[in-house]
């Protein structure tokens, strides 16, 4: 073999060369792949005896290091280069490879990967950099390299989202591949509550089966028989639509090859918060559009947000089996009723109702209180349509060109009116009273607050502002903005004497630092 010089270094070479072990740094991607714990002491004793024995039989790849000529950072085997170490060699046969961050950190997952016995974690950990570090890079990409199914590479990729608890778990042994596979698919909201609910049990996690059979049951859903449409993007737009989530079976196939059924949820936090949504959604329309429909509790569950709102509406529900029953019988009454919670929640159903109860109505209402009842409704159903129009109308705002920094247009009056209002509203209530009778705004409709607004004098403006600003931004913090602002609309006015101020409190200061320093002189004579 021959001793490293230094213009080996200019290009990469493929026969291997000495290089001394005290030129050479360990990288701090080295330990991207592989935990501490696995070079453990006795192995590299071992090693190190073969190496005085034999020698380094396979050459580690370093590369130069760009902040220090003459020095290398190791790129693969750090367990050889840390046996030779141990065994007193000065030099190591090396691969000296002249490449950059990506292609090293490349190189350090393949050699990682293609070790023998590897851990699938740290498996997946090379290939997640590898696709990180090259975005052209696929998973068929992967796995045609590394002569392995798409299936595979995909499941590997996964164990990367297993939460720190389970990794734990797995690099003990305590779970098996077959676990962490299962698991990995899962959110982490998930997992945390497959691992709260499932180690209470006298064998944790159970066989693979078991933990398969816990999920499906507990953990999965079917978004065939869902109440919501899953189709529906603006149900919950963070999520989107469920046709596309790559939680759904169907989206994923290779990653759920074992799962027949298209259409099974991963996320039951997401399916939960649209089930929720779907059902408050439809309460609220059922409300305006179809009065007399009864709304239907299930008798082991309730559903606390679909009761305040029909609370707010002064509407009860009605309770399985107390109120209602699924099928006819003798003294009820047929009815159209809307399930918010248990098992058909978000459902409409035919019910019967029993004795005299129609819709949702106590039995001991009068004609008279159910027409008040109905007014009610009509009223909120009026007020909701505002809050709906108001919601398009902030909306369309939202997406207007004038929300953009190039829109050209000068401030409307309305936007000025706008700019009053918010000053006025910043107002404290002790000087409320004064502002509302100078200004003419007390006990008027919005439309009049709107059109004084609009209309204020400049005498108005200066002194709705002048009160809000002492009102709000009084306080003793001269260093702030606003204090600084605030300090040059008093200097402006030019009656107000700031030097004077000044110079008072310089005096205060300087007596005081007297004080100050002849007390410190005195403690310095007293230490001598």
């Amino acid at each position: 073999m021959e001793t490293i010089s230094k213009t080996d270094t200019e290009n990469p070479v493929s026969t291997s060369l000495l290089v001394n072990l005290a030129q050479i740094k360990i990288s701090e991607t080295n330990r991207i792949f592989r935990r501490p714990a696995e070079i453990t002491k006795d192995a590299l004793t071992e090693l190190a005896s073969s190496i005085k024995q034999y020698g380094v039989i396979q050459p580690v790849a370093i590369r130069p290091h760009r902040q220090k000529p003459g020095m290398f950072l190791l790129i693969c085997g750090e367990r050889r280069y840390r046996a030779s170490v141990l065994a007193g060699m000065n030099q190591i046969p090396a691969y000296v490879k002249d490449v950059n961050d990506e292609t090293a950190l490349e190189l350090q997952a393949i050699e990682n990967i293609e070790r023998e016995n590897i851990h699938p974690l740290n498996e997946a950990k090379g290939y997640a950099v590898m696709l990180e570090n090259n975005p052209s890079l696929t998973t068929a990409d992967l796995a045609t390299r590394f002569a392995k199914s798409e299936t595979y590479i995909l499941q590997r990729l996964k164990l990367n989202e297993l939460i720190k608890e389970f990794k734990k778990d797995f690099y003990l042994n305590t779970i098996l591949i077959g676990h962490a596979l299962l698991l990995a698919r899962l959110t982490h909201t998930d997992q945390r509550e497959v691992r709260e609910q499932m180690t209470k049990r006298y064998n944790g996690l159970g066989t693979v089966n078991e933990l398969h059979q816990y999920i499906d049951r507990n953990i999965m859903n079917s978004l065939t028989t869902a109440a919501f449409d899953k189709k529906d993007v603006a149900l919950l737009p963070k999520a989107g639509a469920c046709l596309t989530c790559p939680k759904r079976s169907g989206v994923s196939p290779l990653l759920f090859a074992e799962i027949k059924e298209k259409d099974r949820c991963f996320d039951s936090s997401c399916f939960f918060l649209k089930c929720q949504k779907h059902i408050l959604n439809k309460t609220k329309l059922l409300i305006e559009t179809e009065p007399e429909v009864v709304f239907l509790t299930a008798h082991h569950e309730t559903n606390e947000d679909a009761l305040t709102l029909l609370t707010e509406q002064q509407i009860s529900p009605l309770r399985e089996y107390k109120d209602f029953f699924d099928g006819k019988c003798p003294g009820t009454t047929k009815a159209k009723g809307f399930w918010i919670s248990g098992d058909h929640a978000g459902k409409i159903a035919t019910v019967y109702v029993k004795g005299e109860e129609k819709a949702e109505l106590p039995p001991a209402e009068s004609r008279k209180e159910q027409i008040e009842k109905i007014k009610l409704r009509m009223t909120r159903g009026k007020e909701l349509d505002r809050e709906k129009v108001y919601a398009k109308i902030l909306d369309a705002l939202q997406k207007h060109p004038s929300q953009k920094k190039t829109f050209e247009k000068k401030m409307m009056p309305s936007e000025e009116a706008m700019l009053w209002y918010i000053v006025y509203d910043k107002a404290g209530y002790h000087i409320r009273h004064d502002l509302d009778k100078f200004l003419g705004l007390s006990n008027h409709k919005s439309e009049k607050v709107f059109q004084i607004l609009t209309e204020l004098t400049p005498m108005q403006k200066a002194y709705l502002l002048r009160k809000v600003m002492l009102d709000q931004y009084g306080g003793n913090h001269p260093d702030s903005d606003y204090g600084f602002i605030i300090t040059k609309i008093a200097a402006a006015y030019r009656d107000i004497d700031i030097p004077g101020f000044q110079n008072e409190q310089n005096e205060i200061c300087s007596k005081r630092e007297e004080r100050a320093n002849h007390r410190i002189k005195e403690l310095k004579s007293e230490n001598n």
